[in-house]
């Protein structure tokens, strides 16, 4: 999951104060700035450096343009938002990892469209879109999303109890949901092969895991017949911020055994403790490994894809119909 563009994080954004009252969210008010998890409508298309905390004027009238949307959009349930503040409080600098409001809810508005039974989400975090997703399926659907870390496994499982989304909920008073989430913790591959094993086609995946191995997981996917006939893969950040434009030139100039300019002038920016740190030329690797599953999907035969424009960029993949 892409860290999601705090360097839009700006004092002078409208501050919102959110109440957590949740088992999983401590009763405390925090604010935060809508920034810190509301990505812009197309960051992708204006030129920056990922690793910068400055604000251009475009980048503000993009920021302005994303409220406006945001404002003028049906709003998620209030749990949505709890579950932002509390992304922010858990993740204070990784918190962006989650999709925004305004993507939940288009997610969600693709799930009541296409009425998917069973959905495959590959890179959980917290949960959010694993829930916005679920609100927008049919009954009876169950969706399955995998999650590296076990801290935010076991997270976001706490969270699916607490809202009647697991089998499991005990809580009284609670109406068991229509859609079931089942959590499956390890990494990506791994957890596909489970899947596999337990001969489970989805009608829908959403792809939004290690980007690094894209590739491996859409090919693993469609060789092994887990997407139904009519069904789709969405693949998030398939723009990378932008530096997907970087990308052929730097893999010629890597074939050609030449330097990449991209190296010089290296600004770190530490991320969650554990975790190392992030610079513009790590952000860079992953924009290239973007480009090459992007090239790939597009070369594959036996898919159709359209790659939108839209948050961060979103492809959507579906078999050729014969």
């Amino acid at each position: 999951m892409l860290r999601r563009h705090h360097h839009l994080i700006r004092s002078s954004l409208r501050v919102l104060n959110i109440t957590l009252r949740s088992s999983w969210a401590p009763s405390t008010t925090r604010a935060f700035h809508v920034s810190a998890l509301n990505k812009s409508l197309n960051p992708s298309l204006i030129d920056k450096d990922p690793t910068s905390t400055t604000l251009t004027a475009e980048q503000t009238q993009i920021e302005r343009l994303f409220s406006y949307s945001n404002s003028q959009s049906t709003p998620l349930p209030e749990k949505f938002d709890r579950l932002h503040a509390h992304s922010l409080q858990v993740y204070p600098t990784t918190a962006g990892k989650t999709v925004s409001g305004l993507q939940g809810h288009f997610q969600q508005m693709l799930m009541r469209l296409t009425k998917p039974k069973s959905v495959l989400e590959l890179g959980t975090f917290m949960g959010y879109s694993a829930m916005a997703m679920a609100d927008g399926m049919p009954k009876g659907g169950v969706l399955y999303t995998c999650e590296k870390d076990p801290k935010a496994a076991r997270l976001s499982r706490e969270l699916f109890e607490e809202h009647a989304y697991s089998p499991s909920t005990k809580n009284e008073g609670v109406t068991r949901k229509d859609t079931t989430i089942e959590v499956v913790e390890g990494d990506g591959l791994s957890s596909l092969a489970l899947l596999h094993e337990r001969n489970l086609r989805f009608d829908a995946v959403f792809l939004d895991a290690n980007k690094g191995n894209y590739v491996n997981y859409y090919n693993f996917i469609l060789d092994n017949n887990m997407l139904t006939d009519e069904g789709y893969i969405l693949a998030d950040n398939v723009l990378f911020s932008g530096l997907v434009l970087n990308s052929e030139e730097r893999q010629r100039n890597a074939a050609a055994g030449s330097p990449s300019s991209s190296s010089k002038g290296k600004s770190k920016k530490k991320k969650d403790a554990g975790d190392g740190e992030w610079n513009r030329e790590t952000f860079q690797k992953f924009a290239d490994y973007i480009h090459t599953f992007n090239k790939h999907v597009r070369d594959d035969p036996r898919v159709d894809v359209v790659l939108l424009p839209v948050f961060d960029g979103l492809s959507l993949i579906m078999k050729r119909r014969q």
